[in-house]
């Protein structure tokens, strides 16, 4: 986005991925006009706001969703491609003390974790450096260029990689735990920590995941952090950051490429919940699959699809869409 065009009101949130109010180009133009976000309007994942609208208040934008300017009114719920409105929405309620109006021991306690986030990049650093020193001993002591590079170098690398992932699963199981399906409040000190987990997760785990993407090496690591995950199962490449392990349970033999939501923040209040995918299942690419979901043996579910929370897919079916509905 660019920042001088674009107006947020109060107490709105914004998820990840979110295409905001970019400029259009065309042939013979490039277009940027002023737009607005209106008060308490909650954000999904991937979704696409137009520009050069003044968006209203209270607004709920689901995932991957572009909502039509014209219709989306006050106190409205969109979801999809094409928007459909939203009968109706859970909604959970808390003290706003816990969600909008923190006391000051809840502010304290955010402050500390999100001033902790400075010192992750730190761990990596660390590493390389003491890594690059072992190379540099091992000339000092005759070492010759070539085992150098060719042994002493790749054998320094992959126990880098081996460290952070230590160090990581470490984090992982001090801050959490065994996470168990629950509610909690934007301004808790366990929404804060998972806040911090995520974050150590993309600094100390993404890369060095990423090497790993369609290997057995990968499902091994994220059954250590958590997941259930099935024999020969193929994953792709968003399980290199996998932010909710302890919810995923994936049977033998699925191929998943899809992007996992076993948890929300609507209402500023993180609700996570188990999903499963059952044996030989298949889930298409930028499909976004919501907590509480269950998809049958042998279930096909095409690219760039929703699956709403506690949807039932059953086996040897096969879905596209957002939402899905069968083909």
């Amino acid at each position: 986005t660019i920042p001088e065009m674009l107006t947020i009101g109060e107490e709105s949130f914004f998820a990840d991925g979110i295409y905001l109010a970019a400029a259009e180009s065309s042939t013979h133009a490039f277009e940027v006009r002023a737009t607005s976000v209106g008060a308490r309007t909650f954000i999904g994942n991937h979704a696409v706001l137009a520009q050069g609208v003044a968006w209203s208040d209270d607004l709920f934008i689901g995932v991957s969703t572009a909502p039509d300017p014209l219709q989306a009114l006050p106190n409205t719920g969109w979801l999809g491609v094409p928007p459909m409105q939203l009968p109706r929405r859970e909604v959970v309620t808390s003290a706003r003390e816990d969600t909008h109006d923190p006391s000051m021991l809840r502010r304290i306690n955010r402050l500390f974790w999100e001033t902790l986030r400075i010192t992750v990049p730190l761990i990596p650093a660390l590493v390389g450096l003491l890594a690059y020193l072992a190379v540099l001993n091992t000339r000092t002591l005759g070492v010759d260029w070539i085992t150098i590079a060719y042994i002493v170098l790749p054998a320094s690398l992959i126990a880098s990689a081996i460290t952070l992932g230590v160090l990581l699963l470490c984090t992982k199981w001090m801050l959490l735990g065994r996470v168990q399906p629950g509610q909690h409040a934007f301004w808790s000190c366990w929404c804060s920590r998972w806040d911090f987990l995520y974050v150590v997760w993309g600094y100390w785990g993404r890369r060095a995941l990423a090497v790993l993407q369609g290997t057995l090496v990968l499902n091994a690591y994220l059954r250590l952090s958590g997941a259930h995950i099935g024999k020969r199962t193929v994953l792709g490449s968003g399980f290199t950051q996998l932010v909710d392990p302890d919810m995923l349970t994936l049977g033998d033999d699925a191929t998943i490429a899809c992007q996992f939501q076993a948890h929300s923040f609507e209402d500023r209040i993180l609700k996570i919940d188990r999903l499963r995918v059952g044996a030989r299942a298949s889930v298409g690419e930028q499909t976004v699959v919501f907590y509480g979901v269950d998809i049958g043996e042998r279930a096909i579910v095409r690219p760039n699809g929703i699956v709403m929370k506690h949807d039932r897919l059953t086996s040897d079916s096969d879905f596209c869409g957002a939402p899905i509905a069968p083909r």
